[in-house]
């Protein structure tokens, strides 16, 4: 099916125009029986994979990004594929537009995407509407949200409160105007305390990255510390990454993919030894195999989310991330994800 996935389907997909051709995914996505050929060797439920997470216990470690399915269509079809959670939106209090197009371009030799979508969608009424149809996996789904004002982000929970297991608070795309009002401390931590008065679930903040080209790790440091000092329950390391590009209609976007996982895995490395284990780290940026994931959890991480990986590998990745980890951990010796340390072993 892999092989089926990479010399017939892929072909026919990055024939497509990226946005597109991610509509057409999302569509088929509605067609259960279809999918359900994927969830062959799927492992989620084996004890080794338990993940303890935001006071929460998924079943994988594994989890699908934000931004793959924007308005939560299709969110009960796509945790069948091996997900431990998925996470809808991101979703904002109105409907949005978005950035005009081209505002999204694939380059396959690094299995990279750089988007500039601006936050399209349908708004959180239309987005509740679906969660409801998804109660019965409620307890796995995250909710990212976002807003320019700290009224909409709450207006957004409270229509949504009841029917996630977690918010991610989306403060840091590099693809929509507005949102640096929150990386200032002062105005993030108003936000998360505004936040905590109206939902007891656990919130996310979803920080920017940076790296040798971004000269911002002051910054963001600085974010951390006063999201922990603020009582978050997670984070996540990081956004897609700033790039120009000549093929996105605004100039420049924000790269995802295999490219940037050195990147976060160092951030990682670096977050944790601030965290200090005060709050849950979940990993995403550049995510596409079992070894990937071991490192990122040998780094600090409690979980990792995907989404350019599953565009290059194809649905039958979450459970093969899934079936590696295990073999992994078997040869390791070890019984639970958090006694994953040091570099994965060799198979």
């Amino acid at each position: 099916m892999t092989n089926f996935y990479n010399y017939t389907l892929r072909p026919i997909i990055f024939s497509l125009e990226p946005e597109f051709a991610h509509k057409v995914t999302e569509l088929s996505l509605r067609i259960p029986y279809i999918w359900d050929l994927f969830k062959i060797n799927n492992p989620v439920g084996n004890k080794l994979l338990e993940t303890k997470l935001l006071g929460n216990s998924y079943p994988s470690p594994v989890g699908l990004a934000a931004g793959f399915d924007k308005d939560c269509n299709t969110l009960g079809n796509i945790i069948k594929l091996g997900f431990g959670f998925v996470t809808g939106g991101t979703v904002t209090l109105t409907e949005r537009p978005g950035n005009p197009k081209p505002r999204m371009t694939r380059i396959v030799k690094d299995k990279a995407i750089i988007n500039a979508l601006g936050f399209p969608g349908k708004g959180i009424e239309y987005s509740v509407q679906n969660l409801k149809k998804h109660n019965a996996i409620k307890s796995r789904i995250i909710l990212s949200i976002s807003g320019t004002i700290e009224d909409e982000i709450v207006e957004c929970i409270k229509l949504a409160n009841d029917f996630t297991s977690a918010f991610e608070i989306n403060i840091s795309s590099p693809n929509t105007s507005g949102l640096k009002i929150f990386q200032e401390p002062s105005r993030l931590r108003g936000l998360i305390e505004v936040i905590k008065k109206h939902t007891k679930k656990p919130i996310i903040i979803k920080f920017p990255p940076w790296n040798s080209f971004l000269d911002n790790k002051s910054e963001i440091i600085k974010m951390i510390e006063t999201s922990l000092n603020s009582g978050i329950d997670g984070m996540i390391i990081s956004n897609t990454h700033p790039r120009e590009s000549k093929k996105i209609k605004i100039g420049k976007g924000g790269l995802s993919g295999k490219p940037i996982f050195t990147d976060t895995l160092k951030m990682i490395r670096e977050i944790q030894a601030i965290n200090k284990g005060f709050a849950d780290i979940i990993a995403c940026g550049g995510i596409s195999s079992a070894n990937d994931l071991w490192k990122v959890l040998a780094s600090g991480a409690k979980a990792a989310q995907i989404y350019t990986s599953l565009v290059y590998e194809g649905p039958r990745l979450p459970s093969k991330i899934n079936n590696d980890l295990i073999v992994l951990m078997k040869l390791a010796g070890i019984t639970k994800l958090s006694d994953i340390n040091g570099d994965p072993p060799k198979i």
